[in-house]
């Protein structure tokens, strides 16, 4: 497998705290990976550096091998990056559709009315690259089980 991520020299430190100190790690392509450890491990610093939600004081990230900078979440989504948490966020009240899309912009037709159709067909799309066919992206959150929630949040 060839590397798609790689970070060097990772180091975040807060207020009386050395968070991270030189993390370094690569993820091969088509690999998933849990991140486990102490608590105050670091584990949490490092992912909200990778997924844009807290800069590093130092950093060397490459994807593909080509150095990138990840400055906010929409940054690391573009760049192919997806993280679940332990804490399952979603919307229970909206669809499996709504909830995969809801981070990106629903598609319109004239401009101003969503069109619920391609919602459903890029959510379709997005759980079918997952080999994902049992569930239904016009269901709601709520109905779905633990586990498939969990499906919905890593096809989103």
């Amino acid at each position: 497998m060839t590397e798609f991520l790689t970070f060097q020299g990772v180091s975040k430190s807060f207020p009386g705290v050395r968070a991270l100190d030189g993390v370094g790690f690569a993820v091969p392509r088509g690999s998933v990976h849990g991140l486990l450890g102490e608590n105050g491990a670091g584990k949490s610093t490092l992912i909200k550096i990778l997924a844009g939600v807290v800069a590093p004081d130092t950093a060397t990230i490459a994807i593909d091998d080509e150095p990138v900078t990840i400055d906010s979440p929409a940054a690391a989504h573009r760049l192919g990056l997806r993280f679940i948490h332990q804490e399952l966020y979603v919307v229970p009240a909206l669809s499996v559709a709504e909830n995969i899309v809801i981070a990106q912009r629903y598609p319109t037709r004239a401009g101003i009315l969503v069109d619920w159709p391609r919602v459903n067909t890029m959510a379709r799309d997005a759980l079918a690259r997952l080999g994902i066919t049992h569930i239904d992206p016009r269901v709601k959150m709520a109905q779905l089980t633990v586990g498939d929630r969990m499906l919905v949040k890593i096809a989103d």
